[in-house]
């Protein structure tokens, strides 16, 4: 991986990322100035095989210009290299990466848990600096569910969802963590694949419909939000498409449409590539007129789940191809992995998750990046860097 990057930063690849003269944060590592809008001299354009791509009556002038695009900001989630603590060189070396990559957005998540501590809070604004300084579209989502974990302390864990203690907890963490963030997140996403929760736990659908009801409006409505910022709730792919009985309340009551796109996460064998057209179409028939945030999307690489690097590449640059003519309705997609888990860091998550250490979840959840755990490219990363580059002009 570090190896890739000195190549993308001295311009071996000039897809989609218009890379400015380098300087020097206080680190000492490298600024990448991104240029959001700037399509590079050559990236290949998915929107080119598309007969929409062209005004209506030019489709048969190659000199006709280009229909305007709607934009979509294509993110990576920029793991470190590496197992157990990461160092801070490589944290800052994988946003770095992503960058290189033609990142242009990213999902930052905190639990509430973590926006309780000093440490928690200036981590997350160092992050929404780092990210926001340098041109880079935020979400942030606030992990109060995390499938079917809640994280909430002991002394609510009892309580309904929409008890007075537990949404002035919830609104608490909302505070922190916009003054962290300091107006920067354009998306606010409320827990993480909240249908595998409220499947195992029926009996708290209610009151959870009406706290997220609450918790969205007062996102909408704080003083230190973006003046623009749209929340949701967040689901998986199968809670949009059964759907979950909770789905259609909670997205009545969201701007957005927010699911992870993770195909047969959880299951022996992972999602097809051909199966990605008709999901997406699935994905846009429930959103409504919602326009849609998926918050994490990828595929494994493991053998285990039936993957392996090159059916990870074709995942990548199928769904990038699907989403081109789809794309006036997909606002912000990230893709979930820079790098894939090591034992130690994958057996913590699926610790937090409840889920064994070794099986289909882990096998699948942690085979996610575009490079392996000690930084050997995977297909995958060409294939995001090339989606990236495509989408990068709106």
């Amino acid at each position: 991986m570090r190896a890739l990057l000195r190549w993308l930063l001295l311009g071996g690849v000039p897809l989609g990322v218009a890379l400015a003269p380098l300087a020097c944060d206080d680190s000492g590592y490298p600024q990448i100035i991104v240029r959001p809008g700037d399509p590079g001299d050559g990236g290949p354009s998915f929107d080119a095989a598309w007969a929409d791509a062209l005004p209506d009556g030019d489709a048969g002038d190659p000199d006709a210009p280009d229909a305007p695009s709607t934009p979509v900001w294509i993110g990576l989630t920029p793991n470190p290299v590496g197992d157990g603590a990461p160092k801070p060189g490589d944290v800052i070396a994988a946003r770095l990466g992503a960058l290189a990559l033609g990142a242009r957005a990213t999902m930052l998540r905190r639990t509430p848990m973590e926006l309780a501590t000093d440490e928690g809070t200036q981590a997350l604004a160092e992050e929404a600096t780092f990210f926001h300084s340098r041109g880079v579209v935020l979400g942030f989502s606030l992990v109060i569910l995390d499938r079917a974990v809640a994280f909430l302390p002991p002394d609510l864990a009892e309580k309904p969802w929409n008890a007075p203690e537990v949404l002035a907890f919830t609104h608490a963490s909302i505070d922190t963590a916009f003054a962290a963030l300091g107006g920067a997140a354009r998306f606010f996403v409320l827990g993480r694949d909240v249908d595998v929760r409220l499947a195992a736990h029926p009996d708290e659908r209610a009151a959870f419909e009406l706290f997220a009801s609450d918790v969205l409006d007062y996102v909408r409505a704080h003083p230190l939000a973006a003046p623009d910022v749209r929340a949701g709730v967040g689901f998986s792919f199968e809670g949009v498409a059964a759907p979950d009985p909770s789905f259609l309340p909670l997205l009545d009551t969201s701007d957005v449409a927010v699911a992870s796109y993770l195909p047969g996460l959880g299951a022996v064998e992972a999602g097809r590539a051909s199966d990605i057209s008709a999901h997406a179409d699935t994905i846009l028939a429930r959103a409504a007129d919602k326009e849609i945030v998926l918050e994490s999307v990828g595929a494994p690489s493991s053998s285990f789940v039936g993957g392996s690097d090159d059916k990870q590449a074709l995942f990548l640059e199928t769904f990038f191809g699907a989403l081109a003519p789809r794309r006036d309705r997909f606002v912000f997609v990230n893709v979930e992995a820079l790098h894939d888990l090591g034992s130690v860091r994958c057996g913590e998550r699926m610790s937090v998750l409840g889920e064994p250490a070794e099986g289909p979840y882990a096998a699948y959840a942690c085979s996610l990046g575009l490079f392996t755990e000690q930084g050997q490219e995977k297909a995958s990363w060409k294939a995001f860097l090339n989606g990236a580059a495509a989408f990068a002009s709106p």
